[in-house]
């Protein structure tokens, strides 16, 4: 047997043969023939195929996720006590309500500082961002204008690009890694949303409890306790979305339900405005309804997108999405019309001209997919240039974001 494995260190399929007729014999011999020729890659991999300590890998691996855990708790603890500590000057009004959002952002920032290991420079670079942010909100007048509501609402997607950046490990944008990130936004969405199902339901039956021995906790509970819950959520929701695998792979499995669904209602909904004859140009409702479509359709694509394996091959799903991302741009053409006659009508406004460079935004970054995908449907391109195509694009929103945020409550005047 050590003559035959010495013979066949270069025929694989020979080896593995050799191992499948005697194991026994096979790993005797094996341990003669590696000590004399340990510098040979194929049979280092099969020294720790061989010799595979799985219980010691099984304490390590427990090892990590208790580590995982105890920074887990950490972090959640940390959260909610600057949300505990945010929250009455936010109630008095003392300071803008937006820096509730310093309570997540910039830890979950440093949760993923911990799993990447990223450079001294990036994590600098992204401390004083978030420091910048912070300083900028805080000199912001407390008056509820509508720049200033714009500002506090494109805030926290600006902190969610850096969050991407800490995710990524790196500023540069690679698709498989971007696609990543957005897949875990919707894994940790599912796992959040869960928590908070439960979490409501275990106040509602607390407090029910001490309300039955005539004991009124809620104002305590909610403030105390219910607060630390809430903060600790993306946390936890990020320990069991990436490490336990739970809500892993069912946002694109719910993009592929939704999808068809999505298409029937937005159908039905076009539909419905041509036979009533609805001016969707006068009422700002239609304007958000078709505003809240487009998000869902984005999503839709990019979970399903994200879903995809490399190489794969056309699907039914495929023409749903096509004929969706259609639609969604007969639909964005309807908004950006209706915007356009509600500025040429009644003037320029913070809200208007916002919803106005969003929908544009949107616009190209549907054409770019619909181009793709269409091509793609015709066999020319391959799935990756559809990632590539959602990808690339997504450092336009976080530009438009940081511009309606620092730029908006100037132009404006505060107002």
């Amino acid at each position: 047997m050590k003559n035959l494995i010495s013979e066949n260190f270069e025929q694989p399929a020979e080896l593995e043969r050799l191992y499948r007729q005697e194991p026994e014999k096979f790993s005797k011999a094996f341990s003669e023939v590696f000590k004399e020729n340990q510098n040979l890659t194929i049979l280092k991999v099969w020294h720790e195929r061989l010799d595979f300590d799985l219980s010691k890998n099984e304490t390590m691996e427990a090892d990590t996720r208790w580590k995982d855990l105890m920074i887990v708790i950490v972090i959640s603890l940390l959260a909610g006590t600057i949300a505990r500590f945010l929250f009455p000057s936010i109630e008095k009004e003392l300071i803008n309500p937006a820096n509730i959002v310093f309570s997540g952002f910039p830890l979950l920032s440093f949760y993923f500082f911990l799993k990447n290991r990223p450079s001294k420079k990036l994590i600098l670079a992204l401390s004083l961002s978030y420091l910048a942010a912070l300083i900028y909100l805080n000199f912001l007048p407390l008056k509820n204008s509508d720049s200033i509501l714009l500002a506090n609402l494109h805030l926290p997607f600006f902190l969610w690009s850096l969050v991407g950046i800490s995710f990524m490990g790196d500023y540069r944008l690679q698709p498989e890694k971007v696609l990543e990130y957005l897949k875990y936004n919707g894994e940790l969405l599912i796992s959040v949303g869960l928590l908070h199902i439960c979490g409501v339901f275990l106040t509602v039956l607390t407090i029910g409890l001490f309300r039955v021995i005539q004991v009124n906790i809620a104002d305590f509970y909610i403030h105390n306790i219910a607060i630390y819950g809430v903060a600790a959520s993306p946390f936890v929701g990020t320990y069991l979305a990436k490490t336990r695998g739970i809500a892993k792979n069912i946002a694109p499995y719910l993009a592929k339900v939704f999808s068809p669904l999505v298409l029937i209602t937005l159908g039905v909904y076009l539909a419905t405005i041509i036979v009533t004859q609805k001016n969707p140009y006068t009422d700002r409702e239609f304007l958000l309804i078709f505003n809240l479509m487009l998000i869902l359709v984005l999503a839709i694509t990019i979970f399903s997108v994200a879903g995809r394996e490399a190489g794969s091959k056309i699907a039914f799903n495929d023409r749903i999405l096509f004929a969706l991302l259609t639609v969604a741009i007969v639909i964005d053409c309807v908004a950006l019309s209706a915007i356009l006659f509600r500025l040429t009508s009644y003037g320029i406004t913070p809200n208007r001209l916002a919803v106005l460079g969003m929908n544009l935004i949107v616009f190209v970054h549907l054409v770019r997919i619909t181009v793709n995908y269409f091509r793609f449907l015709l066999g020319k391109v391959n799935v990756e240039m559809i990632e590539a195509a959602i990808t690339r694009y997504l450092p336009i929103y976080s530009l438009w974001a940081l511009i309606v945020t620092i730029f908006f409550p100037i132009i404006f005047a505060f107002k």
